[in-house]
């Protein structure tokens, strides 16, 4: 090691060390911009993963109006009530809340249905309670830090009496308002209680487990798409008339809600912006029944940190061993090994563990490192590198990078084609347009001829105004370049014939007119200072030039000088003898 490059590779070690001790500190405890990424990129692997289903829930919809069209009352839902008891199903859930009107016949008689059924009733945290002191239903629950509040709205005494039991509806977005975690328990006037979708399950079946829950007290649910939403919901109207089957409510947990935007239970999720609460529930629902619900472990962020730093260890000790590739393929393997396995767990048992943010910021090292190695060489290339930014043909520069020590091409001669191309009365065409018209018109048109050439193996030498000049075995040897010119020639042709006739050209365009010729060239740098232009020089590039011209003469789009058609192997069809200013009568050439 030099000691030019030791200084390079010190500051390299401690730039990675320290770039892995804040990636691995951010990952721990990410900003709340990063968090949201984090969360959205969760929604985005978790709508990958299928929705369980369970063919004992349903869902009954509450429309605006009832089996006869009449507006739906408190006696309808009553009258619901009893049409569902006639299905025994296990548990009846209502993410409505019945508050207000609580001394109206309509409330008593709703209460009578209520009573006779095993129904459980919603209600909503607050600030100011109406809930009355009912037993704790979750005491093998709890959570250190689960949602508190002073007190909650719940429905009328009457109908709570008659109930089974209380649960909370209430549901909490994140920053960006989706709707991502349902709280397990909510904590009201000291007491625990479950959520709606929980204590259905725990009341129809006793026997399942408890579900995991973070220190919120909360679970993650995987929601539904809108099409799974008409698999497993009715209209309660239906019910009423009728016309809907009850037998597949029997012994099943049927929720009952409304998706109507005017009852205000519309959030949004991953899968929906207005995904009806009482769908959330049913997704929870279904989740818990399945024993199926997206768990991001507490240990999650840890393992996450471990990771970047394992990966930062992992190239301070590759820094020594290898090369830039080499290390980039191996951190892109260690990478794709951590994401997959994250992958993995998603799948197999819908663990959240990020397999991107650890990846990236992995990678981040690996690119620093990259960047450090490339600064040890970095005095060596300057020279090299700032010459090549002023090259613009790629086959200069490649010649150039292939022999870093030749930093000035020096001149050569060497056997070129040059084939020069010209707008027929573009003149008047400047005059006829706006400017800006004009420029668009200019660049559909050197897009159009300039790819040609390149295709055919050409070197763009020069765009002067309306003219190109391409150049064909220049800088580097192109066996059978004459017959590449005039390939390339005949399709320049071809093509700008087509774009005058498009419609929406912008402008007339004059015909392309096109000279070749082959001879020999000086080619090298030309200029000096900050301006260095690769070109050539010699007769067959002049007489290009003036055989374009020519065409205007003879009525030809194309004119081949004879040193050209002297090596062409394509077929010519003669134009005879023509005088061209400064190079006396020669005889002229064109395309069949």
């Amino acid at each position: 090691m030099t000691a030019a490059v030791r200084p390079v590779r010190l500051w390299l070690q401690a730039a990675v060390a320290g770039l892995t001790l804040v990636l691995a500190a951010v990952v721990w405890a990410p900003p709340a911009w990063l968090a949201l990424e984090q969360e959205q990129l969760f929604d985005r692997l978790l709508a990958t993963l299928p929705v369980p289903a369970d063919p004992g829930l349903r869902v009954v919809d509450i429309g605006a109006v009832d089996e006869a069209g009449a507006p739906w009352t408190r006696a309808s839902t009553a009258r619901l009530v009893q049409k569902l008891a006639e299905a025994r199903p296990a548990i009846i859930g209502f993410d409505i809340l019945f508050s207000g009107d609580c001394e109206a016949g309509a409330t008593e008689v709703l209460a009578g249905a209520v009573q006779a059924s095993p129904v459980v009733l919603g209600f909503l945290v607050s600030s100011i309670s109406t809930l009355p002191p009912y037993p704790n239903p979750a005491s093998e629950l709890s959570a250190p830090d689960m949602w508190q509040a002073a007190g909650a709205e719940a429905a009328c005494p009457a109908l709570l009496r008659a109930s089974v039991a209380a649960a909370s509806m209430s549901l909490l977005g994140d920053s960006d308002a989706r709707i991502r975690r349902v709280p397990a328990l909510v904590q009201v006037a000291g007491r625990a209680y479950p959520t709606l979708a929980l204590r259905l399950v725990q009341l129809a079946r006793p026997d399942l487990a408890p579900p995991p829950l973070d220190r919120f007290g909360q679970v993650r649910f995987l929601p539904s798409p809108p099409a799974v939403w008409g698999q497993r919901t009715v209209a309660a109207a239906d019910l009423l008339s009728g016309t809907a089957d009850l037998a597949a409510m029997r012994g099943g947990i049927v929720l009952v809600g409304s998706s109507l935007p005017s009852r205000g239970g519309l959030r949004a999720t991953q899968a929906s912006p207005v995904h009806p609460s009482v769908q959330i529930h049913a997704d929870l629902v279904q989740g818990l029944l399945a024993a199926r619900l997206p768990l991001r472990p507490a240990q999650a962020a840890l393992w996450e940190a471990g990771f970047v730093g394992l990966a930062g260890g992992t190239v301070l000790v590759l820094l020594r061993l290898l090369t830039a590739v080499p290390m980039l393929g191996v951190m892109l393997g260690v990478a794709g090994l951590w994401s997959a396995l994250c992958l993995a767990l998603l799948l197999r048992g819908a663990v959240l563990i990020d397999p991107a943010i650890p990846a990236i910021a992995a990678l981040f090292v690996a690119l620093l490192a990259l960047i450090g190695q490339a600064a040890a060489s970095a005095r060596a290339e300057a020279a090299l590198r700032a010459r090549m930014a002023q090259v613009l043909p790629a086959a200069v520069v490649a010649r150039i990078a292939a022999t870093p020590g030749l930093l000035r091409l020096k001149g050569e001669s060497r056997v070129i084609t040059a084939l020069f191309t010209d707008i027929e009365g573009f003149s008047l065409t400047t005059h006829q347009m706006p400017p800006e018209a004009l420029v668009a018109l200019l660049d559909r048109y050197f897009t159009l001829i300039t790819a040609i050439a390149l295709r055919h193996g050409a070197m763009i030498d020069k765009i002067v105004g309306d003219g190109l000049l391409a150049l064909f075995n220049a800088p580097l040897d192109q066996p059978g370049h004459v017959d590449a010119a005039l390939a390339c020639a005949a399709e320049m042709l071809a093509a700008t014939e087509r774009l005058r006739l498009e419609p929406d050209l912008g402008g007339p365009l004059g015909r392309t007119r096109i000279g070749i010729e082959c001879g020999p060239a000086i080619l090298g740098d030309v200029g000096s200072g900050l301006r260095i232009d690769y070109t050539a020089h010699g007769d067959a590039i002049n007489l290009a030039s003036r055989l374009q011209g020519v065409n205007k003469t003879l009525g030809t789009a194309i004119c081949v000088g004879p040193g050209a058609a002297a090596l062409a192997h394509s077929p010519l069809r003669p134009l005879g003898t023509v005088e061209v200013r400064s190079f006396g009568p020669l005889q002229l050439y064109t395309l069949p």
